[in-house]
């Protein structure tokens, strides 16, 4: 890996450099884009247009079997199966429909960040607020001086920088990288893309953002001071990791799978290659002693055919014969265990042919279940954070809550379960709330305590049961008004 020399606003981190490679694996086995890692096969060829030739044939014919990005699908949509528990003040409303300004909500811009956490264990929030000196009224009442919450990758946070204040580590520069888009001068629909560098720092006790452009030759193309800010003593800006929020760079969750599924690749490259090698049969011939090629060529004009309608004259004692390579299960096995090695990480490979009970599936996934734990609350805290940043720019007061889903498997209720619910409740055991909360585990229901307690006041009594009782044989004559005051005198005589 070459060593970054520049020491411009372009410098990079050590600590990104040496993770750079390893980013850039994962996200090139998320994108299927992985034939760089087949070995090359026509490295021995002699001729380069042959050597080419043949590396295709050995890359194309392999099947990539994308595993990696299954487990990265699972292990999202594990946790937003379930919406977030949000609650924002009024003013900052807006971010649930329009988190980072290009129409995003809030719920959409968490999945994406909790995607690449997943991927790479490593990104950041920025929270992002024009001055409003220089905004027009216009544009301030139609909300563009909102503060917006802006998520960057792990190759787009390049540098960073810490100094100590008393017994305290404080951010004081962070170097983020963008691409966008400039007009060509003079032409109405050329556009070239180019790079933009972010630099938020604290200089002198104040948060303080500048801009570098770079057009698309790489030659720096503009600069602008565009926020400074007295008041602000913190950059608002947070890393989050796949093991905690501080600017260590965390290990990418999915690269122990990635190295699998590459070996996977490898050896699915091996298997169809051998089989279009030497799964074909060769014939060979062995001529007798006292004929030489040219009398061989003489006997066979039209040279050696494989038929049963052609016959071949070998000389006295010639022999031949077809000769196939017997079946190698070796690199078949080896693809099979690294299936077997990817479910032991993590991924959900579905086999219809194995039946494992829910309990086992909940174990085999324990390891996993952690780790998505851990970048679920990691995430929750960072855009907690940022919605607090965001609350301080417009001076928005009032209760802050964002938490992601961390129950990722539904508990099962059947109905002995829901049975043994019921007469626990009856008999005064445990609260009817405890039974919503189970209900809501198990994907029952999505309801809130509240929302159950409210319909079941307004849902009608349930009918009366109805009587159908047959009854068999005579039914006795009910007795008239003066058998029964007759009976009552002979009661109050006696």
């Amino acid at each position: 890996m070459a060593v970054n020399t520049e020491y411009g606003v372009k410098s990079t981190h050590p600590d990104y450099d040496a993770n750079l490679r390893r980013w850039q694996k994962v996200r090139n086995v998320l994108a299927a884009n992985c034939k760089t890692y087949l070995r090359d096969v026509g490295a021995s060829e002699p001729d380069p247009e042959i050597a080419k030739k043949r590396q295709d044939e050995y890359a194309d014919g392999a099947i990539f079997y994308n595993f990696t990005k299954r487990t990265l699908s699972g292990m999202v949509g594990a946790v937003i199966r379930k919406d977030p528990e949000i609650d924002l003040p009024a003013q900052l409303e807006y971010l649930k429909t329009n988190c980072d300004g290009s129409g995003i909500g809030l719920l959409q811009h968490a999945q994406d960040s909790l995607t690449e956490l997943d991927s790479l264990g490593r990104g950041g929030l920025l929270v992002d607020a024009p001055q409003a000196k220089a905004a027009t009224r216009a544009e301030q009442n139609a909300g563009r001086l909102n503060p917006r919450i802006l998520f960057y990758t792990a190759e787009n946070i390049i540098h960073w920088h810490y100094r100590k204040v008393g017994s305290t580590k404080v951010l004081d520069m962070v170097i983020l990288r963008e691409q966008y888009e400039y007009q060509v001068d003079g032409q109405e629909f050329w556009w070239e893309c180019g790079e933009l560098y972010r630099v938020l720092e604290i200089v002198d006790g104040r948060y303080r953002q500048r801009v570098f452009t770079f057009g698309y030759d790489g030659e720096q193309s503009g600069y602008e001071e565009v926020i400074d800010i007295a008041e602000r003593i913190d950059i608002p800006f947070t890393f989050i990791g796949s093991d905690n929020n501080d600017g260590t760079v965390d290990a990418p969750p999915l690269e122990s799978l990635a190295d699998v599924n590459i070996g996977h690749y490898r050896n699915s490259a091996d298997v169809e290659d051998s089989s279009y090698i030497c799964s074909q049969p060769t014939l060979m011939l062995y001529p007798g002693e006292n004929m030489d090629p040219n009398t061989f060529k003489e006997l066979n004009p039209n040279g050696i055919r494989i038929g049963s309608r052609t016959g071949h004259n070998l000389g006295a004692g010639g022999a031949a014969e077809l000769i196939q390579a017997t079946e190698s299960n070796l690199a078949r096995s080896l693809m099979a265990d690294k299936e077997n090695q990817a479910v032991m990480i993590g991924a959900q490979l579905i086999t219809p042919t194995i039946q494992v009970t829910a309990e086992a599936a909940r174990l085999q996934r324990g390891a996993d279940t952690s780790i998505m734990a851990t970048i679920a609350k990691n995430v929750s805290m960072a855009y907690e954070q940022a919605i607090a940043w965001c609350a301080e720019f417009i001076n928005a007061t009032g209760e802050i809550v964002f938490e992601l889903n961390t129950e990722f498997f539904m508990q099962q209720l059947t109905a002995q379960d829901r049975a043994a619910w019921i007469a626990d409740i009856n008999a005064g055991l445990l609260p009817a709330r405890s039974y919503y909360a189970a209900m809501r585990a198990a994907g029952t229901t999505n309801w809130t305590d509240e929302e159950i307690e409210d319909e079941l006041e307004r849902q009608p009594p349930a009918p009366a049961p109805t009587l159908n009782t047959q009854v068999s044989g005579e039914i006795p004559q009910a007795p008239d008004e003066s058998q029964q005051d007759n009976q009552q005198q002979d009661n109050q005589g006696g």
